[in-house]
Parts: C-alpha cells; sequence; structure tokens
C-alpha cells in the first residue's frame, strides 16, 4: 500500500480583487485583506508575494486554443518575468483595476493582446506597468 507524501508540494494564497491586484507591489499586507477572504492551494515554485484573481468579463475568452473565461481563477506572480507570449495582469495608468492579457512583442512596440478577436489589442507606450505573470488558470465548478 501506497503512502501519501507527508511533505506538501503547494502553499496557499488569497484570492483578491481587481482593485487590490493593482496596489499588491506596494503593500502586500494579508491582515488588511480581512476574515472573510478565500485562500487557494498553489506551487511551491511561485513567489511569497503571488495572489489569486478571479477573472472577470470574457477578452480572454478564445473561440479556438487557449481560452480563460469569466469566473476562472488565475495565479499572478509579480516576481515572474514578463516575456513575449506571457500572460499578463497589468495596471492601466489613471485607474484603479487590472487588466489579464497576452503580452506581445513586436518589432520593439509591445501589446497587450486579448485572447478574444472581438476585442481590440491595447498599446503599451508608458501607459500600464505588468503586475505580473500568470501562472496558472482554474475554474472550481
Amino acid at each position: 500500500m501506497a503512502i501519501a507524501p507527508t511533505q506538501s508540494d503547494s502553499k496557499y494564497f488569497p484570492v483578491i480583487s481587481q482593485v487590490q491586484a493593482g496596489e499588491w507591489a506596494e503593500a502586500i499586507d494579508y491582515q488588511s485583506l480581512g476574515d472573510d477572504i478565500e485562500w487557494e492551494n498553489a506551487p511551491k515554485t511561485v513567489s511569497d508575494n503571488s495572489f489569486w484573481l478571479k477573472v472577470v468579463g470574457d477578452s480572454m475568452t478564445s473561440p479556438n486554443g487557449v481560452s480563460i473565461a469569466a469566473g476562472h481563477l488565475i495565479l499572478v506572480d509579480p516576481n515572474g518575468a514578463a516575456e513575449n507570449g506571457s500572460l499578463v495582469v497589468a495596471l492601466l495608468e489613471g485607474t484603479n483595476e487590472v487588466t489579464f492579457k497576452k503580452l506581445v512583442i513586436d518589432a520593439g512596440q509591445k501589446y497587450l493582446m486579448p485572447l478574444n478577436p472581438n476585442y481590440r489589442p491595447i498599446e503599451i507606450n508608458g501607459n500600464c506597468r505588468i503586475v505580473g505573470v500568470v501562472k496558472e488558470a482554474r475554474v472550481k465548478l
């Protein structure tokens, strides 16, 4: 009979709001989230500053290939390296909310690209800050 390993391969992070995600890099204070916060497990390979975010809207819902629909949870690692093709969470300047898109770098120009073809790309011209790189997506049924 096999015995399950006792050492945990995961750690827990909070599920936060989009507004909180925009502020996360400045002050990570779990106590400020309150008692009603939801926690989800994540692999130990992500940084201790990571958090979960619930996807809102359908800009990342694709008719083919990778598709991450509203209601999915995404694991965001603020210490992850944002590279061409990475799924990222970015804070748009002048707002207190974040957007979830695919980072595309083409001929030196950067774009936040939705997976849904009904939405237009957002050109990055100093008007946003990458909050973190998405490491995992999951849906809870």
